[in-house]
C-alpha cells in the first residue's frame, strides 16, 4: 500500500510541475538549430512564455509530455519511497534513523 500511496503523491506534485518543464524545455531550444545572436528570442521570461505558449499552442500545450513524467514518477518515487517503510521494518533501518551497516551487508 505504501508503494502505491507513494507513487500517487509522487504524481500530484508532477502535475503540477510538468508545465515548469515544458515551459524550461521551450527556453532549452529556442534557436537551437541557428548560430548564437542570429535567432529571434521568443521567450523572455517564465510567466511571458507560459501565456506565449498557452495563447498559440492552447492551454493543454503546457502538459506536454505529462504521461510519461507520471509514469516516471509513479514508478521511481513510488518504489522509492513506498521501501522505506518495508526496510525499515526488515531493521536495516532503526527508529532513530541511523543504518545499521552490519544488517546492510
Amino acid at each position: 500500500m505504501e508503494f502505491a500511496i507513494a507513487g500517487v503523491a509522487a504524481c500530484c506534485a508532477g502535475i503540477f510541475t510538468n508545465p515548469l518543464d515544458v515551459v524550461k524545455t521551450r527556453f532549452q531550444l529556442q534557436g537551437e538549430l541557428k548560430s548564437r545572436g542570429v535567432y529571434t528570442v521568443h521567450y523572455k521570461n517564465a510567466l511571458q512564455a507560459s501565456y506565449i505558449i498557452a495563447k498559440s499552442d492552447g492551454i493543454i500545450a503546457l502538459q506536454k509530455g505529462l504521461v510519461p513524467a507520471l509514469w516516471y514518477q509513479l514508478f521511481m518515487n513510488g518504489v522509492r519511497l513506498g521501501s522505506f517503510d518495508f526496510i525499515q521494518k526488515c531493521g536495516f533501518i532503526d527508529t532513530e534513523g541511523e543504518i545499521s551497516l552490519s544488517k546492510a551487508l
